[in-house]
């Protein structure tokens, strides 16, 4: 008697397993409009105990499913809406679960599944990385630190759905590059070190301007640094009356290749420019100093009125191609002031005229209509012309002899 009792519990239980491991495919398909019992969408077992796949070939479209125990609403996990895909054009797509009789676990290779974790920089859907399916896994290779993570899926609505593929947190015990992988008739998860990983750019800090052509008799003000006596930042230059150099130095880590930094520089609104910045010296391997070698002309492209006041906004940026740095005084920049007074005023009986010279240019301002020559030191004619208002001529440093309506100016350009 005991025996036979013995005998149907065991075939009560085979029954009830075999209940519990048939599942159904449900979703926006077609033939199926969510039916949880459609015999074509049920699934079969494979190799691996416990893992079941259907295979279906679908038109193009954006479809939302989910895995239940056939003829129930039962077995996924309650988190989390329904799971989407979508089909740019008709394609055979794998259908994947795992049961262990209360929780079906699952996904297809159609949809886009994703690492999440500490090991690449957070558990948010910012830091996340999209994995590339294959018709027998999905991968991520990248350069991940010692930590934790989970492969996840989102839902419709692109919430992030935490337990289809791997309930349990995985790990990884030292930094390097990685290939992440998850095996779809397997539900197994590996991570396989590739090599060390690749450094990238951390810190652009420490930063100063000077104001000068030669760096080693400028005058040096603090950026982001705090070593000079003055900051550059809230500095009136006071009153310019020849070429404004300038140029900066700035500090980055780690030591590494395929760094470009660069400073921006800006007068009042006008265009923004650009100084690279060359390499000057590594801290062994822990920090780059970056140096200007020589001062750069500010006004060089600029048109500028006598006796302006300017702000002059200097800030700061790196990239190593990926990661972009900037030092910038919190968006507000560094901004020093000055009054531009190059150029000389000469008056003559029948006109004001407005002579400026710098920047290897010569500009004349005058009132109305003027012929104007010009003339090299030893007499050559460089140029003639009828003027209106003004007269602007590229030249070379030199001393030149101005005539405007017969009336000759001697003219020094440095």
């Amino acid at each position: 008697m005991k025996k036979l009792i013995t005998f149907f519990a065991a075939i009560l239980l085979a029954n009830f397993w075999a209940y519990s491991a048939d599942l159904t495919v449900t979703g926006n398909f077609p033939n199926n409009d969510w039916n949880n019992n459609a015999l074509d969408y049920k699934m079969t077992e494979i190799g691996t105990s416990g893992v079941y796949m259907l295979e279906k070939t679908l038109p193009a479209g954006s479809y939302e499913y989910k895995v239940f125990y056939s003829g129930t609403w039962n077995g996924p996990t309650k988190e989390g809406d329904n799971r989407k895909f979508v089909l740019s054009e008709e394609k055979a797509v794998k259908f994947y679960a795992k049961e262990n009789g209360t929780n079906i676990y699952f996904f297809c290779d159609a949809q886009e599944l994703y690492v999440i974790g500490s090991t690449v920089g957070g558990w948010d859907t910012d830091h996340m990385k999209l994995m590339t399916n294959s018709a027998t896994d999905a991968t991520y290779t990248g350069d991940v630190v010692t930590g934790e993570y989970k492969i996840v899926s989102l839902d419709k609505n692109n919430a992030i759905v935490w337990n289809d593929i791997t309930p349990s947190n995985q790990s990884v015990s030292s930094s390097g590059n990685y290939t992440i992988k998850l095996d779809f008739e397997t539900f197994t998860v590996s991570a396989t070190l590739n090599g060390e990983p690749v450094p990238s750019l951390q810190t652009l800090s420490n930063s100063y301007i000077f104001v000068g052509q030669d760096p080693a008799t400028a005058a040096w003000y603090n950026g982001s640094a705090t070593y000079q006596s003055e900051n550059f930042n809230g500095k009136n230059l006071g009153s310019i009356t020849s070429t404004l150099y300038i140029g900066g130095e700035i500090t980055t880590t780690p030591v590494m290749d395929g760094v470009t930094v660069k400073m921006y520089y800006q007068i009042d609104d006008l265009d923004v420019k650009e100084i690279t910045i060359p390499w000057d010296s590594n801290d062994g391997t822990t920090s780059t100093k970056w140096k200007c070698t020589e001062g750069t002309n500010v006004f060089s492209g600029y048109t500028l009125s006598k006796g302006n006041t300017y702000s002059l906004k200097v800030w700061f940026y790196a990239t190593d191609g990926s990661v972009e740095l900037w030092d910038s005084n919190l968006s507000q920049n560094y901004v020093a002031t000055f009054t531009y007074d190059i150029g000389t005023k000469l008056v003559s009986p029948q006109e004001d005229i407005l002579i400026q010279c710098d920047q290897q240019q010569i500009k004349v301002n005058f009132e109305g209509n003027a012929q104007i020559k010009l003339y090299s030191v030893t007499g050559q004619l460089l140029t003639s012309k009828n003027c209106e208002n003004e007269f602007t001529q590229q030249v070379k440093p030199g001393v030149y002899l101005l005539q405007l309506n017969g009336k000759s100016h001697k003219i020094v350009v440095r």
